[in-house]
């Protein structure tokens, strides 16, 4: 492709400059270590960056609180030791050009009863979740008082660790769990109304602000669209996104479509082999036109042909291709250098999530070199001589 190709036109978001349209959305291959993003994380990403993504999003989530323990290996943002694992990690992914944020979180009910320190967990509600089973502790004010603390002194140790922002995650986890009536039942200020369910996010959003100024980036991902008889529907998803604007708080949205509370909505949330490519693509373009705001998204979006669709035809501001980094960390080098047909595919086997949901670390079935960047090289040379087998 020319340098006109779409994807690879430069983004202002603030001030910062994103180097073009491809972006890796937050996950978490589980590869820390106690709860720290030591080397072998640290390479995994900078692979991505030396070969021109234009922002990788770390985490998927890191925790804020002891009371959100992971259900299974995540960043413990609530920890000070972290701040100098993760400054390595941007530092370096800023010598290749490469933007760095993490995704922040609370998972509410989304998790297990034995994990962690067995704190009790804490929702709007005391509604179970079919996936975790946990029997959540429905919120108290000092609950609300407390986590409001702990995302805010999360954000300062992120931007400690010279991120260029943050994103908090708000679908399945506790932010939207305060949105949706399904799992909220709280009275008073934060519970009834739209209006109030949205106040703790908000409240979230000014405490962090408090601490980090107002250039520090600031985005939200969340589900516009709960999908789900008894949730919030599209209306009100384009209306908490413009109670997200008015605050002025935040800076992009990162939208998805659906629900993670089950094994079937998560599979409808994050597809797999078998099911249509880029399903929610066309949702989040309608999501887009509707809010005058940077939209990303991402939901199996692995080739570049539909990638470059998103952005030529303004569905999109930044396109996420995750999963497809997985499989070729090297994709936007191989568009700039012509080289497309060369692209190992993502083909949604899923085999990097299956290991994570049974306590492993994510590998690929296509590309063993992902997770063991510290020892086997992405980029092997074609032999001189072709040989069959």
């Amino acid at each position: 492709m020319s340098h006109k190709d779409p994807l690879l036109q430069p983004f202002q978001l603030k001030h910062l400059t994103l180097r073009n349209r491809i972006i890796t959305t937050a996950h978490e291959p589980a590869y820390p270590e106690a709860g720290m993003p030591k080397d072998r994380y640290r390479a995994y990403h900078v692979e991505r960056a030396k070969a021109g993504v234009a922002l990788t999003m770390t985490a998927g989530s890191a925790t804020v609180s002891k009371d959100s323990p992971p259900v299974f290996n995540n960043i413990l943002a609530y920890k000070d030791e972290v701040v100098p694992y993760l400054k390595d990690l941007v530092d370096e992914c800023h010598e290749h050009g490469t933007a760095v944020m993490i995704q922040l979180t609370h998972l509410g009910r989304r998790t297990g009863w034995s994990k962690g320190d067995w704190l009790p967990v804490v929702s709007p509600s005391h509604e179970r979740e079919a996936s975790h089973r946990a029997f959540p502790k429905q919120m108290e004010d000092w609950d609300i008082e407390r986590i409001i603390k702990d995302f805010a002194d999360a954000a300062e140790r992120m931007q400690a660790a010279g991120m260029d922002g943050i994103e908090i995650e708000a679908y399945g986890h506790l932010h939207d769990q305060f949105w949706s009536p399904l799992t909220n039942t709280l009275e008073g200020p934060y519970g009834g109304s739209l209006q109030n369910r949205v106040r703790f996010t908000l409240d979230v959003l000014e405490a962090i602000r408090a601490r980090v100024g107002t250039e520090f980036i600031v985005g939200v991902r969340f589900t516009a669209d709960q999908a789900q008889k008894g949730g919030f529907g599209f209306e009100e998803g384009v209306e908490i996104a413009k109670l997200l604007k008015a605050s002025g708080h935040i800076d992009f949205l990162n939208v998805i479509r659906g629900h993670i509370d089950t094994d079937p909505g998560l599979t409808d949330v994050i597809p797999v082999m078998g099911m249509r490519n880029s399903p929610h693509l066309d949702f989040a373009g309608e999501f887009r036109s509707s809010v005058d705001m940077p939209v990303f998204h991402a939901a199996k979006i692995p080739d570049v042909a539909t990638a470059r669709h998103a952005i030529a035809e303004g569905k999109l501001d930044m396109v996420g291709m995750t999963r497809a980094h997985l499989a070729d960390p090297h994709i936007v080098r191989k568009i700039i250098e012509g080289r497309e047909e060369q692209i190992r595919p993502c083909v949604g086997a899923t085999y990097c999530l299956d290991r994570i949901y049974q306590a492993g670390d994510a590998f690929c079935i296509h590309n063993a070199a992902t997770g063991r960047e510290l020892t086997m090289p992405h980029d092997i040379p074609k032999a001189d001589v072709k040989k069959k087998w």
